[in-house]
Parts: structure tokens; sequence; C-alpha cells
């Protein structure tokens, strides 16, 4: 007999058997009951979380040979063709490929004839969001007042996108991401049953990788198998998910709180070289220094960690500020967006990183510094006359006109390069120099913006789109200015990091 998945091997066959969603389990179970069931049904929430498995339950809930019943015994000749696939009174459709008008139609003529075997025919129209408007409106009336005999289960991932008309026809169940125990818990029974063993570690970050989907969880442990064997380490799972192990990710933040240029470079150089990419190796890293952020506000209760890699993670969360932290995580999101658009990935990860080091030294020169200036001014103050004001120049007429103009100039470059206002958006223009040029600044780790604008076809679009709004032909100098630009990250890339995307 040929190999079956592990992931088709284990899907759920019973209410109780379906992991992470108690209150649409008891919903349907209590309307089987209760003689109650809607005539369509709509399965909404991410991948892998049980939708078209709970759609085939109720089929055979419904269909057993002792019900309906919240219990199907899944002995009978109509549970085991459901559970097989092989029903002629459980339909299934796959919207993705049959969206159109015509399938629909085909649809309504068949739901004419009454089941063949069993009390119900059930339609189970998977990713239904995918249908065209055409067949949405075909689907209506026949979803509104189907027959006594026929029950509708509708299944999206994207819900947004599923007409109102047909949202309001169905009984709605939203299912949620399931929690990262119920996804760990499985796991081992599934390694147990089939005679496996896994560390604990390699659970827990089979788990986190899986992001809520049970699916994604399975196939992965399926993948590991094959991978390492019946004993899977922490290890199997990194080399094979590729991310940053633990010890990786706790040295890059030991060198980050000591200001270690060089181990931060050979830091870079062991991800690398042990097959990671680099985007994914920054992106482990603002992860990580999210959880520490997390710990530091005092929000842990929100990381699903192990205890142990959470006490580490309060143990270095110690050696950086609140600032510092937020530093980190909004350098490390910019160089991952500035990756799209540069050849030389580890260029950009490295001189981000150096550029932030660079910049905390100078913060903490200043630190020690500012006593003795204090003093030196005040022993000045005693022993010398009050200076005269000296007033300052006003701003040049075509500076005004030229930051006044600043948003339609940056809307024109727009237009002609994306790559050229990406760096111009992140430049102030600061003067006319006495050579009659603007000079755009960028702030300290910022030099990729500033390399870019100075490329011969960026560097022209800039100064046509000058010209354009101030009627005279400008050219511009970009400079790095001896201030620093304090870090921000964007409401998405929050919205990213709080919404569990980067895990």
């Amino acid at each position: 007999m040929s190999y079956i998945s592990l992931y088709r091997k284990w899907r759920s066959q019973t209410f109780d058997e379906i992991v992470g969603q108690p209150a649409i389990v008891q919903t349907l179970k209590n309307a089987i009951a209760a003689n109650r069931l809607a005539h369509a049904y709509l399965f909404s929430g991410p991948r892998g979380t049980g939708k078209t498995s709970t759609a085939r339950i109720l089929a055979k809930a419904l269909n057993c040979e002792k019900g309906p019943t919240a219990t199907p015994c899944d002995k009978c000749q109509n549970c085991k063709k459901i559970r097989d696939g092989h029903s002629v009174n459980v339909i299934e459709i796959d919207a993705a490929s049959n969206r159109g008008i015509n399938e629909i139609r085909e649809l309504r003529e068949r739901i004419r004839y009454a089941p063949v075997e069993g009390r119900y025919k059930v339609y189970i129209i998977d990713e239904v969001h995918m249908l065209t408007s055409e067949a949405f409106n075909a689907l209506l009336k026949t979803l509104e007042e189907p027959p006594s005999y026929t029950i509708f289960v509708l299944a999206t991932t994207e819900l947004q996108k599923v007409p109102a008309t047909i949202i309001s026809r169905c009984q709605r169940l939203d299912f949620g991401r399931i929690k990262l125990a119920e996804i760990e818990n499985h796991l081992k029974q599934m390694a147990k049953a089939e005679g496996f063993e896994i560390d604990e570690k390699a659970v827990n970050l089979v788990a986190r990788n899986a992001e809520g989907c049970m699916r994604d969880a399975i196939s992965l442990l399926d993948q590991l198998v094959s991978f390492s064997g019946h004993k899977i380490s922490y290890d199997n799972v990194v080399i094979l998910l590729g991310t940053a192990d633990e010890e990786l990710l706790f040295a890059f933040g030991q060198a980050i709180a000591s200001n270690d240029i060089p181990k931060i470079l050979e830091l870079i150089r062991t991800g690398l070289a042990e097959g990671r990419s680099t985007p994914q190796v920054t992106r482990d890293l603002v992860a990580h220094f999210r959880n520490l952020l997390h710990l530091k506000v005092g929000s842990e209760e929100v990381l699903e960690l192990t205890k142990d890699y959470l006490e580490r993670l309060r143990r270095q969360a110690q050696s950086f500020s609140l600032l510092q932290i937020k530093n980190v995580i909004a350098a490390l999101s910019r160089a991952e967006l500035d990756m799209r658009w540069h050849p030389h990935a580890r260029i950009v990860l490295e001189i981000a990183l150096l550029e932030l080091l660079d910049g905390e030294a100078a913060v903490e020169i200043t630190k020690i510094e500012t006593p003795t200036v204090k003093v030196v001014q005040s022993v000045t103050e005693k022993k010398l006359p009050p200076m005269p004001k000296v007033e300052t120049a006003p701003e040049s007429d075509l500076l005004t006109k030229i930051k006044v103009s600043w948003d339609k100039i940056l809307e024109k470059v727009k237009k002609q390069t994306i790559f050229g206002y990406v760096s111009l958006h992140e430049g102030t223009p600061q003067e006319i120099n006495v050579q009659g040029k603007l000079v755009i600044t960028f702030a300290r780790g910022y030099s990729f913006h500033k390399e870019r604008l100075e490329e011969i076809k960026n560097k022209q679009v800039v100064e046509q789109a000058l010209q354009e709004a101030v009627g005279e032909k400008i050219l511009i100098d970009c400079v790095i200015s001896d201030g620093k630009k304090e870090a921000t990250v964007s409401a998405a890339a929050v919205a990213d990091f709080f919404e569990g995307k980067v895990l």
C-alpha cells in the first residue's frame, strides 16, 4: 500500500478530534441535537484551521446510519464513503478552478435530485471567494431557498471578498488560528502514536513556525521525519527551516548590547555560511528583538514560548533600554525593506547594524561629555561678558519655494521612478549652497538612500521635478547630516509584528 501522508492520516474524523475550535464544534453539535440546522453555513478563517474537515464531519453526522447524530460512528457505509471521498451525496467543489457561471448552473440542476443514499446532500464549496460575480449571482436564489434535503457549506480564507448578499444568507462561523500549546500537544500525540521521538524545543519551533495552522505543522513534521528519521532534534528543525537558531540570535543580542562590531560581522558571516538567506537572518533578528520588546514592557504573556526561552530573553532584555530595542527593530526593518531594491543584501544588513552601533556609541560619548561642557560654560559665563546676538540670515526665497512645493516634487518623482521617490522621501531640503545647488541631507543610517538618489537616472528625475516646480534649473547635492535621525517603523510593519506574521 502506498504511503499516506501524516496530514491525511491524522485528519479529524469526528467533532471531538477537531483541535482549537471549541465554540464552533459546540454550535454544530447543539444544532444537530436540537434539529436546528441552517440551510447554508459560511466557514471563514485562516488556512489549515479545520474548515473543510469540519464540513466533512458535519456531512457524516447528518448521513450516519445512526444519525443524525453529533457523534457519527465512522464505521457504517455512509460514514466510510464520506471519509474516503466516494459518497455521491457529498459534493466538494473547488471554486478556484470551477469559478464560472456554467459550473454554478450545473450545480443548480443537480440540486433538484434527492439524495441516493443517506438523508442529506451536502455541497462543500472551498475557497468560495474565488467565484466570479456572475457565479455568485447565479448562486444567490439557490442558496436562499435550497431543497430541504440540501445543505451548503461555503469555506473561505478571504471573507472580505465574499459579497454581503451571500454572507447574509448563511450562518457564519469564524475559525481562529490554533493556539501554540494546542498544536504542540497534538504534535506530541502524533509522534507518540507514530513511534518517533522529537525534542521539546523542536516541537515548540515547529508549532511557532506554523503560525496557528495545524496543517502546516503536520506537513512540516512529516518532512522532518523524512529528513532526520525517527529521532528529531531542534537542530534538525533549524536546518530544514533555514532559520537562525536561538544561540545565534542571543549571540547577536549580546554583540549589539556590548557594541562589538567585529563580533556582529562574524555572526552575519556565520549565519550565511550555515545556509540561511540574508532576509531570513534579518527577519529572525527582528522577531528576537520583538520578543525582547515584550519582555521589556512587561507583556510577555503574548509570547507563546517555553519557560527556559522566556527566562533567557528576560536576562538579555536587561542589557537594553526600551529606546535601544526600538531603534534596533526600526533599523533592521528598514534594512529588510532596502534589501528588495539592493543587489547585495548582505551589505545592507552589515551597514544597517554598523551605523546603528555607531549611533549608539555617539550617544554614549555625548552623555559622558555633557557634564564637562556644562562646567566650562559655567566658568565662561563668569569671566566673559555676554556675546552680542547675531541675527541669522532669512531663508532664501528659492529654498522656501522648494520646501512649500516639496510634496508636489515628491509626487512628480514618484511617477518617474519609485526607487528615486523612496530615497528622496528620506531626505530633507536643507539649503542652497554657494554653488547654487540644493543640499539634500540624509540622517546617519540612511546612506543607502543617499547613494541611490545620486544615481544618474534618479538625480536627473529629481532635478527635472525641481525645475518644473520652481521654474528654474537647480542641481542637487546629497550629504549625510551630523544629526542622527530617530529611526521609525511604519504602521504596517508594527501591525505585522503584533499580528504574528513575523515570528
